[in-house]
């Protein structure tokens, strides 16, 4: 049994993720773009100790930056949500390693949020979007799970030519989380619950950890992706077990939506 399983939407989230995991008993697994490609990857999961997933997101609030972490402390789909306890640890690994990390919701769409509707999710107090996190996170069925993104496409992006550059600077930033998830993992497999003296950070709370990466230097050219739809285009992948998971309970969303 692996201890850690990570999935990725894509292979170059797969490959800065496996950059930065220690050797050894971790997987990365690229499940494909978008809910439907996720949710069949998630029937067929190999076996864990721990699951995590991890990627580029799109924020919705204007208060997050490019390389900016988000650890979700609940993710949401439509009007149900999926509590993540292991946030607080996760997080404090993270800014221990030196990364800019942000606490708070994480929704899951079937569609690329643009507009209007990145300010709606903002009110109800999302901080940024995806879309795979969810099919995954009911997989867990018990299991340690956290689902980090790093932001890889702003909600106030006013030119065209930053966006090559921001996915640029989350690259980078994605290659740096291995140890922090390694030692998640291996912490969270061996406890019963997380508690409250392990680690704590409040939700939305931004680290004092410096930020200092200069986009102005970065260059489309270094890696190719398509931060514009937040994770990138999509590729086919098709994991061969069968984790035979439950759905963990959910509890409903309460909306807030007009007519």
């Amino acid at each position: 049994m692996t201890a850690l399983l990570v999935c990725t939407a894509l292979g170059i989230e797969a490959r800065a993720v496996r950059h930065g995991l220690p050797s050894g008993d971790a997987l990365v697994l690229r499940t494909g773009m978008g809910p439907e490609r996720a949710a069949r990857a998630a029937a067929r999961l190999p076996s864990a100790d721990a699951l995590a997933v991890a990627g580029f997101g799109g924020a919705v609030r204007e208060d997050l930056r490019a390389g900016d972490v988000l650890v979700a402390t609940e993710v949401r789909f439509g009007e149900r949500a999926l509590p993540c306890p292991w946030t607080p640890f996760l997080a404090a690994e993270l800014a221990r390693h030196g990364l800019p990390v942000r606490t708070g919701p994480l929704v899951t769409c079937d569609h690329v949020v643009t507009g209007a509707e990145r300010g709606l999710l903002a009110e109800r107090g999302a901080l940024a979007v995806d879309m795979e996190t969810w099919p995954l996170a009911e997989a867990a069925d018990g299991l340690p799970f956290a689902a980090l993104r790093v932001i890889a496409d702003t909600a106030d992006v006013r030119s065209p030519w930053a966006v090559p550059a921001y996915g640029v600077v989350a690259y980078r930033v994605l290659r740096r989380i291995g140890p922090a998830l390694a030692r998640w993992a291996a912490h969270a497999s061996g406890a019963d619950h997380p508690t409250d003296d392990d680690h704590t950070m409040d939700d939305d709370h931004a680290t004092g950890a410096d930020h200092s990466m200069d986009t102005g230097r970065a260059t489309g050219t270094d890696h190719s992706m398509d931060t514009g739809r937040a994770t990138g285009a999509g590729r086919r992948t098709g994991p061969e077990a069968d984790d035979g998971s439950v759905s963990r309970e959910e509890r409903p969303f309460p909306s807030s939506r007009e007519g």
